[in-house]
């Protein structure tokens, strides 16, 4: 124990030197640990928004090559549809037995490819759609402009990049339509004012019409297909002294938000116009 003392007392100063040494690394430590964390802070402060920024751009390119996926998708769905084709009967048999079945084909009649609108507008009484696509993509004058979900317009003008459309929302528009659950055509007009809603003409009086009745294009052009959706029925009133209804009717296509559309070819329209050139009154 004597011995235990002497050593304290012969080597203090090493003891307490050793003691403050062990004291300063530790608190050098802390040191270093609070400006590393400093340090951390300030870096994760600089990087995190560009982190973020990187991280969205890279969601909005996946996304953006998922919806290019589904819009193809889509697309190869509608080209299927039977309204794309010319369903013919075989009627080339002269004799048929009570065994014989009558053979239909298909003919492709309609064509799509797809787009994106660069520019639009809904305020004006003659409004326009700017696309991203033109001649060199196939696109031509008065091809018929769908959306996912319903008639957009008719191609106007076409440039080698791009092509302007006239939408339903024009004081122009007039579009052969037909109410399926009456099997009457009528012409779908635009009044200049609500570009969600149109009117549908020639419909007669006595007819009868439920709100919610669906308008479908009748298929009495080359440009339109058979049995796209234009859009359902809103309103019906009558006039005094009037021969035909006035049908407000809700547009399908929401124009103030479209983004992605379908232009329409239809493979025959230069035949059909050839033939249609004969009348004199066309």
């Amino acid at each position: 124990m004597n011995n235990l003392i002497e050593f304290f007392k012969n080597n203090f100063h090493h003891l307490v030197a050793a003691v403050l040494l062990i004291i300063c690394f530790v608190m050098i430590g802390h040191s270093m640990s609070y400006n590393r964390y400093k340090i951390a802070r300030i870096c994760q402060s600089i990087t995190m928004p560009v982190e973020k920024s990187w991280g969205k751009l890279l969601r909005q390119f996946n996304l953006s090559k998922e919806n290019e996926q589904l819009v193809q998708q889509n697309m190869d769905l509608l080209r299927e549809r039977d309204n794309m084709y010319l369903i013919k009967e075989d009627t080339t048999l002269t004799q048929m037995s009570e065994t014989d079945s009558v053979h239909t084909t298909r003919t492709r009649m309609y064509d799509y490819t797809y787009a994106h609108v660069t520019f639009s507008t809904t305020d004006k009484p003659f409004n326009y759609i700017i696309i991203d696509k033109g001649s060199k993509d196939g696109i031509e004058r008065d091809m018929a402009v769908l959306s996912p979900s319903g008639v957009v317009g008719v191609v106007n003008d076409v440039s080698k990049n791009f092509s302007s459309i006239i939408p339903i929302p024009h004081l122009d528009t007039r579009i052969s339509a037909v109410i399926p659950s009456i099997s009457q055509v009528g012409t779908l007009v635009w009044d200049g004012n609500d570009p969600g809603v149109a009117f549908l003409k020639d419909v007669p009086q006595h007819l009868e019409i439920n709100i919610g009745d669906s308008v479908l294009t009748s298929g009495y052009s080359t440009i339109y297909p058979k049995g796209v959706l234009i859009g359902t029925v809103k309103e019906v009133s009558t006039k005094q002294n009037a021969t035909f209804l006035t049908i407000r009717v809700k547009l399908a296509s929401d124009f103030k938000n479209l983004d992605m559309v379908y232009v329409v070819k239809n493979l025959y329209r230069s035949e059909i116009d050839s033939l249609k050139a004969n009348f004199k009154n066309e």
